[in-house]
């Protein structure tokens, strides 16, 4: 299991020269509203708290050891379960992906450091919805909480279990800029009427470390970026439970409407 987290680390951190998606509009003229207070929040990959600057000075001499093994690009599927009872107890509540949208908002963000006291460590959904409750490092007892990856594998779990087809929902894995932060990010990704709607579970409430307490953020309304474009530096990877294309190589299972759709950014 610690192998699959460092590699899961390194794989996420590499600077991959590959799938620049910059937009010259930014994140539309509300981006103020709605970019982190204070340190980037929204990131349980890499968290950089200065503007311009990436924290990956590790991951190079690292990622040379794994970057061409093949069997890589199973493990991030292993994290959409939409067949984990969490998760179908959730399905069984809602009727649509808005209202799957609007559960993941109100989840609680709280940083790997604080929750799990790492850089980065990944939960699957079951452990992210049902055993962060009980956490002795989680300061909201009772309520679950974890990161950017969780909230947006889980998120895609949920949509998958009511019945949305795997070539229709993706979590992406990238790099994003909010307020010249530039930072690691898992976000996701839904198709309706033939486009890619983002969807970013990780603007809602979240625990501020340093004040000690829960900040009661708004979320990002459903359609929001529609409106507005995502602030997206590159695209690493694209997976669900089933499929899976990872642009450091092109490698993967995913359908050829993912790959024409990751061209044309």
């Amino acid at each position: 299991m610690k192998c699959l987290f460092a590699i899961l680390v390194i794989l996420l951190l590499a600077p991959w020269p590959v799938a620049y998606v910059r937009s010259d509009d930014k994140t539309g003229e509300d981006a103020d509203q709605i970019a982190p207070v204070g340190s980037s929040i929204v990131s349980g990959i890499t968290s950089t708290k200065e503007p311009a600057h990436r924290d990956n000075s590790e991951i190079p001499k690292l990622r040379d050891n794994f970057e061409n093994d093949s069997s890589n690009e199973l493990y991030f599927r292993l994290f959409v379960t939409p067949e984990d009872p969490s998760i179908e107890t959730l399905a069984a509540q809602i009727s649509e992906p808005r209202d799957a949208y609007q559960i993941a908002s109100q989840w609680i963000y709280v940083s790997d450091e604080e929750l799990n006291h790492a850089a980065d460590k990944w939960l699957t959904p079951h452990e992210f919805l049902a055993n962060t409750l009980n956490y002795p490092s989680n300061p909201l007892q009772g309520k679950a909480v974890s990161d950017c990856e969780e909230k947006a594998n889980a998120l895609v779990s949920l949509i998958r279990a009511k019945g949305v087809r795997p070539e229709e929902v993706r979590v992406v894995l990238g790099e994003v800029a909010f307020n010249n932060v530039e930072t690691g990010h898992a976000w996701v990704e839904l198709l309706i009427d033939g486009r890619w709607l983002v969807l970013d579970p990780s603007w809602g409430p979240y625990w501020d470390g340093k004040a000690g307490k829960l900040i009661q953020r708004r979320s990002i309304p459903f359609d929001y970026y529609n409106r507005h474009t995502y602030p997206v530096l590159q695209v690493w990877t694209y997976y669900n439970d089933v499929y899976g294309l990872y642009m450091r190589d092109g490698s993967g299972n995913a359908p050829a409407s993912w790959r024409i759709s990751a061209l044309t950014k």
